[in-house]
């Protein structure tokens, strides 16, 4: 686990490195590709995921948030709570799909796992942007 994670760190500084000598639209798919990595890191570590139970809940996972996110974009889905019954029918299907992949209790647990990862990059970014109009003040 802590070789995973040590490489996922790796990745991300290179990544970085990298990053500040690309276009602003590359840089944008490269912040968007490092947050993707950490979701991972964290998940994998908040789930204490084998490597096994990776290898067969990454792909399941990805599926779903790909469902999501069709159904987030769908301008179809005019009411809010009709959006909101489809995304809670995809996760109950989802549910069962991931307890094939690691044990119900953490198969019940990937859904308040990812809302704290979302509201770990939620507050991260209200407080740099803080800062930053803290910074612009002082300007």
């Amino acid at each position: 686990m802590k070789s995973l994670l040590s490489t996922i760190i790796l990745v991300l500084l290179v990544s970085i490195t990298n990053a500040q000598t690309r276009p602003e639209g590359e840089k944008r798919s490269m912040e968007a590709k490092k947050l993707q990595a950490m979701e991972m890191a964290f998940i994998t570590k908040e789930l204490n995921l084998s490597p096994d139970e990776a290898q067969k809940f990454w792909p399941v996972f990805n599926q779903y948030r790909n469902e999501l996110k069709s159904i987030a974009k769908n301008q179809s889905v005019n009411d809010q709570l009709e959006r909101q019954q489809k995304m809670l029918d995809v996760r109950k299907r989802y549910r069962e799909d991931f307890s094939k992949c690691v044990d119900q209790q953490r198969a019940n647990k990937v859904f308040g796992v990812e809302a704290e990862f979302r509201n770990l990059v939620r507050r991260e970014f209200q407080k740099r942007e803080s800062e930053r109009a803290n910074f612009d003040k002082r300007r």
